[in-house]
């Protein structure tokens, strides 16, 4: 048999053993190829893609257009070839469905820059392919996911309402997380982002506590950044029935407190109610004030306001639940005069005695004294406060200065508050000290008309 004879691939096999200089021969006893794998054609890489990606994003690599000529299964080799100087991904990055020797595979790009991406393809006699390449370029514009939390919806406190928030979107297509929150509710109601149902979901609920608006924000995140809030808002409709107001009189006369109670006002739901009272009429001349003012305390169960003239006085009562106003009670109060009456007492600031050194007085060649000054006048603060009624009617306080030199005057004619000016006596070059002296008379009036007076002296020494 002839070289000639042999088929190609045998006959460069030998020859290349016949060659001196080669020394890694194949062994004698190697079976020779088939001759399928002798006809073989190389298999070809393909990707398809390429173009900006963002940072951060999940690309993926497609090389599902690669193909063997031969119509031969393939496996799939990818690879780095170019990445930025800072990239922190390895030599295999890939994954998908956990095997990086897939024709559609993924990998994240984590930096701005030029990535060169390589694939090649094997046939079942480890016959490789040219690499193909795809290039992309990583940037970090990336577009805001679109957050929609759905349209308002309206429904009763105590009742479960739920929003939508599926019309969220991103223009990349990466897939959505989402986050519902709480922004405001009513004033009355404890209900917290906490208390949400799926705030981590597409759809949230929850069971408004109090009648009123919610609003409730949704942001969204595509694995990068977070959209912009979006708002929707539920309108829960009250379920209360609205309580009833019971007005009372405990006792009533005029130069006394009349005492009211609204301790029969109800509620169906048996919540706790609040108390207004207004005084809304008084008979003519009476200083009682109108509104609220009148009362000690407008918003007690049993509240009471002082009624000064006989005569009709008109109240009103409203109560609350903490939701609901009960409809307007109307009290005509018929007032008569106290029939016993005791006089007030009067209690006032004590006595008072100033006393102020003699001025600096000139003495002429006969010794006599001249140009000498009087001491400065003085202010004195009195008070009528200790004054009490013993039937609690309420007191009118007076003032009249009784006696005192000229200049000597009050302040007030009423109240029970007064201050005093009194003039300073003549100053004296001898051991002589000159005096002031004023009285003034308090007087207390109750409404009746009993009254009593005490009186307050105010000595002032110069000398």
């Amino acid at each position: 048999m002839t070289f000639r004879s042999l088929p190609g691939l045998l006959l460069a096999l030998l020859l290349v053993c016949l060659a001196p200089v080669i020394t890694h021969c194949p062994p004698v006893d190697t079976p020779p190829p088939t001759i399928q794998a002798m006809n073989n054609t190389a298999p070809v890489a393909r990707i398809t893609g390429g173009g900006e990606a963002p940072v951060g994003g999940q690309l993926t690599l497609d090389g599902t257009a690669s193909y063997d000529p031969d119509d031969e299964e393939i496996k799939y080799r990818w690879s780095v070839d170019t990445r930025p100087e800072d990239s922190q991904i390895g030599d295999n990055p890939f994954s998908a469905n956990d095997d990086r020797n897939a024709g559609l595979v993924t990998v994240t790009l984590d930096v701005e820059g030029v990535y060169i991406f390589g694939l090649v393809v094997v046939d079942p006699y480890d016959v490789a392919s040219a690499t193909d390449y795809a290039i992309y370029e990583a940037t970090s514009g990336v577009e805001l996911p679109i957050a929609d939390a759905g349209q308002n919806v309206t429904g009763l406190e105590g009742t479960d309402v739920c929003l939508d928030g599926s019309n969220s979107h991103d223009p990349s297509g990466l897939e959505l997380t989402y986050s519902w929150s709480l922004v405001s509710v009513p004033e009355d109601s404890l209900v917290t982002t906490a208390d949400l149902a799926g705030a981590d979901t597409v759809e949230v609920c929850f069971t408004p506590d109090a009648a009123g608006s919610y609003a409730l924000a949704l942001v969204v995140n595509n694995g990068l950044i977070d959209s912009e809030p979006d708002f929707a808002f539920v309108a829960a409709g009250s379920t209360n029935q609205g309580p009833e107001a019971m007005a009372e009189i405990v006792s009533a006369a005029s130069c006394d407190y009349i005492v009211l109670t609204g301790v029969s006002s109800t509620d169906p739901e048996g919540d706790p109610l609040y108390f207004n009272w207004d005084v809304l009429a008084v008979p003519p001349g009476s200083t009682t004030p109108l509104g609220q003012d009148a009362f000690e305390d407008p918003f007690a169960e049993e509240a009471r306001f002082y009624a000064d003239l006989e005569g009709e006085y008109t109240v009103q009562l409203v109560v609350n639940d903490g939701e609901d106003y009960s409809m307007p009670v109307f009290m005509e109060i018929e007032v008569v005069m106290t029939t016993t009456n005791q006089p007030p007492v009067v209690g006032t600031s004590p006595d008072v005695y100033y006393f102020s050194p003699s001025p600096t007085c000139s003495v002429d060649s006969y010794g006599n004294c001249t140009n000498c000054p009087n001491c400065g006048s003085v202010v004195v603060p009195m008070d009528a406060l200790d004054s009490t009624d013993p039937d609690g009617d309420l007191l009118t306080i007076t003032w009249e200065l009784l006696s005192g030199p000229a200049n000597t005057s009050l302040e007030f004619e009423e109240g029970w508050l007064n201050n005093l000016t009194l003039p300073g006596p003549p100053g004296s070059c001898s051991s002589t000290t000159y005096t002031h002296q004023a009285q003034v008379q308090v007087t207390a009036t109750d409404c009746v008309g009993d009254s009593a007076t005490g009186l307050i002296t105010v000595v002032y020494d110069c000398g």
